[in-house]
């Protein structure tokens, strides 16, 4: 594939960057590639970006890679725009920074300044016209993403970056790369072996990342093949970490039972009542849930029939699932409270969500009944591999990598999600619920038939990591969004305020 050649460039104020395309619905043509040019990453900028690359993944049946493309484009054109602060601050130090020397003794200086200025330094990008160039091309055998920045990169830099190039290609997985990475280093240190054993865990092998450097100029390429054969490579560890689901206890007959009964046609509040009292820990969830956010209506509910009455007999009949499940793990895995409390306030949110898209009640139901149990994965893998999780937890918080799920599968050999589906089988849950723990976090691979469901959980966590600011708005598909009746993001940011506002006052 040729290197895109000089192109005119103009300033798109609704994309926040210069481009050779006339809007983001621009006909993708093969052979005939989307530049962008910018200086600084700003929402605008993010948006383009991601909503480019999830319509070229979507027209090629490529969009499996999502998260490990988009985790090696954040880093890279991070990275470049780094490299280029770095040349305004050395210049401003009026320091060499092709000098061995002078660059050991002034870079410590410049990552701590960075930090802390990191938005004034960038806005001098543009006088000192130190931009970055990202460029989409496709044709019937590659995808390619181009992403260039117009400083040459000196020795100790192009050094240090082939040197983690050439170490990612050693690790088996990022396990690794955890151990062999302890030391803080500078530059693009273990982000970028990450993301490289994102791109080669989901199929993409050793020449899908190139770099190079010379003539005023830095390249990183990254190409998809058009075809995508992902092989597994950890399977010892997976049939470990499996293994321990087949000691889970069966789900509880009990449970079954008062499923069954909610199904006659002569079942009454009070005859499930009587059935629920046999289960004092039941009963004590069944209120719980009543004066929870997602259901309370008014005042404290006190009896159970009260509480299921407001909670409404079909709607319990789905809600026994995360009930039971609840019992099930939270006296055995430490990591239970605090996910099941996230997934309580995924409920609220995905209930609004629901509400929003005019979902019939039997559908509504359902939805708050996945968003409780769309984590039962997390609860399990935090807790049968707490080591790895955690540091995967604060390296993708503090370098917002895109997505853990990725990650999760590159150092722990599975997903919180792949393993919360398998439970569900284990435990016979309907299959709608099986399918929002396993794509939650990957909604654009689900079927259509699921979308109603899947989308606004991950809508949900998105907003839980955007509260957080583990996340932005940006990152979200606009398909997802206009499903979730968004018409763009300053929509769901606004909506996003106000039930974060709801969801505290509750």
């Amino acid at each position: 594939m040729a290197s895109p050649k000089a192109v005119s460039l103009e300033f798109k104020r609704e994309l926040g960057l210069h481009t050779n395309i006339e809007d983001i619905n621009h006909p993708i043509v093969e052979n005939t590639p989307f530049h962008f040019k910018f200086f600084q990453i700003t929402d605008e900028v993010e948006n383009t970006l991601y909503q480019t690359l999830d319509r070229f993944l979507l027209q090629l049946d490529l969009i499996i890679v999502r998260d490990s493309v988009l985790a090696a484009m954040k880093e890279t054109v991070t990275n470049a725009i780094k490299a280029n602060a770095k040349r305004v601050f050395f210049k401003n130090n009026s320091t060499d920074i092709t000098d061995e020397k002078e660059y050991e003794s002034i870079i410590n200086e410049f990552k701590s300044t960075y930090i802390e200025n990191r938005d004034e330094i960038e806005e001098s990008l543009q006088k000192n016209n130190y931009g970055v160039f990202v460029s989409f091309i496709h044709n019937r055998s590659l995808m390619r993403i181009r992403i260039m920045n117009n400083v040459q990169l000196t020795p100790i830099e192009a050094e240090r970056i082939k040197e983690r190039i050439s170490k990612a290609k050693t690790y088996n997985d990022l396990a690794d790369a955890f151990m062999d990475m302890s030391n803080d280093q500078e530059g693009a240190g273990l982000g970028l072996i990450m993301t490289l054993m994102m791109l080669k865990n989901d199929g993409l092998g050793e020449s899908a990342f190139k770099f190079e450097s010379g003539e005023n100029k830095t390249v990183f390429m990254i190409d998809i093949p058009a075809k995508v054969s992902k092989e597994n490579q950890q399977l010892e560890k997976i049939d470990h970490i499996v293994s321990q689901i087949d000691n889970l206890p069966t789900f509880p007959k009990s449970i079954k039972d008062i499923q069954d009964a909610i199904d006659k046609p002569n079942s009454s509040i009070g005859t499930i009542a009587e059935m629920i009292k046999r289960d004092i820990a039941l009963s004590a969830n069944i209120l719980k849930l009543s004066n929870s956010a997602a259901f309370r209506r008014g005042g404290r509910v006190e009896s159970l029939d009260r509480a299921i009455q407001l909670i409404g007999l079909k709607e319990l009949q789905t809600l026994l699932y995360s009930l039971a499940t609840k019992q099930m793990l939270e006296d055995k895995f430490p990591a239970f409270t605090a996910i099941w409390e996230k997934s309580n306030e995924s409920a609220f949110y995905c209930k609004s969500i629901g509400q929003r898209m005019d979902l019939n009640k039997s559908d509504l139901s359902n939805l708050i009944a996945a968003s409780l149990l769309h984590d039962i994965g997390e609860i399990l893998l935090l807790s049968f591999d707490k080591q790895h999780m955690n540091k995967i937890k604060t390296y993708s918080t503090t370098r917002e990598i895109a997505s853990t799920i990725s990650m999760e599968e590159s150092a722990i050999g599975i997903t919180h999600s792949k393993l919360g589906a398998m439970v569900g089988e284990k435990w016979g849950f309907p299959i709608l619920y099986t399918k929002a723990m396993e794509y939650h976090h990957r909604p654009l691979l689900v079927d259509d038939v699921y979308i109603d469901i899947i989308y606004p959980i991950y809508l949900s966590d998105m907003m839980i990591a955007i509260n957080a600011k583990e996340a932005k708005s940006s990152e979200i598909p606009a398909e997802i969004l206009k499903v979730c009746k968004f018409q763009s993001k300053s929509e769901f940011d606004s909506f996003r305020t106000k039930i974060k506002e709801q969801y505290s006052a509750d």
